[in-house]
C-alpha cells in the first residue's frame, strides 16, 4: 500500500478523538465531572435544545456533511487498496533531438534482481518500477540469510545495483526505496542516499 503514512495518521487521529470521546461519555456517567452530569438525560442539554429548535437547516445540512465524509472516506479507501500503477517502458532521453529511446520495465527489474541475487548473503529480491514512463520510481525488496551482513549488503546494493540503474536510466536522482528483510521477517526500510 502506498497511503500507508497518511493511513497511519489519520487513523491515529481518528482513534484519538474516539477515545477521548468515550472517555469523556465514561467520565460524565460516573459522576467524576460531577453529579449534576451523572443524572442527565443525554438529551437535555443546550445543544440538544439548539439542534431541536433548528431542525429545519440543520438536518439537510448534516446530511450533506456526511456525504462528503463518506466521499472522502471512500476516495481514501481506493487509494489504500488499489496498486500503485506499474511502468510499462521507462523513457530514456538525452537530448530532445536524437529521439526518445524506452526501457521496458520488466527487463530493469530482471536485470537489478539477477544482480542483487548474485551478491553474497541474499536469499531473493524483487523489484517493481512505478510512475510514469518520463517519472519512474524503484521498489526492492530484498531476503537474506539469517546470518548475513547487513551492512554490508545495502552498502554493496547501493554502490553497485542501484548506481548501475541510475546510470542505466541517465537519472543520478532516481528514487528508490529499499526494503530489506532478514529471513521472514523486515529489517529495515531505507531510501538510499
Amino acid at each position: 500500500m502506498h497511503a500507508d503514512r497518511t493511513t497511519r495518521a489519520l487513523l491515529t487521529v481518528l482513534g484519538m478523538a474516539l477515545l477521548a470521546a468515550g472517555t469523556a461519555g465514561i467520565l460524565a456517567g460516573t459522576d467524576v465531572l460531577g453529579h449534576h452530569l451523572a443524572d442527565r438525560h443525554l438529551t437535555d442539554n443546550p445543544i440538544a435544545r439548539y439542534l431541536g429548535d433548528n431542525n429545519v437547516w440543520f438536518w439537510p445540512v448534516a446530511a450533506l456533511v456526511g456525504l462528503a465524509a463518506a466521499i472522502l472516506a471512500l476516495r481514501w479507501l481506493i487509494a489504500v487498496l488499489t496498486p500503485r500503477s506499474r511502468a510499462a517502458d521507462i523513457t530514456i532521453t538525452s537530448a530532445p533531438s536524437a529521439g526518445c529511446t524506452s526501457l521496458d520495465a520488466n527487463a530493469l527489474t530482471d536485470a537489478v534482481t539477477t544482480e542483487i541475487n548474485s551478491y553474497r548473503g541474499v536469499d531473493t529480491s524483487h523489484a517493481k518500477v512505478y510512475g510514469s514512463p518520463t517519472d519512474p520510481r524503484l521498489t526492492i525488496t530484498v531476503r537474506t540469510e539469517d546470518s548475513a551482513n547487513i551492512a554490508a549488503i545495502r552498502d554493496r546494493i547501493e554502490s553497485n545495483a542501484l548506481a548501475h540503474i541510475r546510470q542505466a536510466l541517465e537519472r543520478p536522482d532516481l528514487p528508490i526505496i529499499l526494503n530489506i528483510n532478514i529471513g521472514d521477517r523486515q529489517s529495515s526500510r531505507a531510501a538510499p542516499r
